[in-house]
């Protein structure tokens, strides 16, 4: 099986690997072999299919956490938008760029 080093920020790799460890997620435990484990970080093809599954499973969180994030809803709520938008732009956005930056663009595009 053949992996590709991603580089990510410190900060990136943590929190990814506090959440492998929190939620249990065992197709990420050999890349993550600690909650806090430190770069570099070496992922196979179904290793990185998994972090960008992760990457969206957190999004979608976000969406039902703080469904008033849209300016346009009804309800909106600033304090939502912020908090979407940390996730969003955060360890979602991060992580399928960093992903992709070491293995092939598009390769994951059926996840997002």
């Amino acid at each position: 099986m053949i992996k590709r080093e991603v580089l990510m920020p410190v900060e990136l790799v943590e929190e990814i690997s506090q959440i492998v460890h929190n939620e249990g997620y065992e197709a990420l435990k050999e890349a993550f072999s600690s909650p806090d484990t430190k770069p570099p970080i070496f992922l196979s093809d179904s290793e990185a299919e998994a972090l960008i599954s992760l990457a969206v499973i957190e999004k979608e969180k976000a969406r039902l956490m703080y469904p008033f994030y849209d300016d346009e809803h009804p309800q909106y709520c600033e304090e939502h938008e912020e908090k979407f938008d940390d996730v969003q732009m955060g360890i979602y956005e991060k992580t399928i760029y960093y992903v992709e930056s070491a293995f092939k663009k598009g390769q994951f595009d059926h996840l997002i």
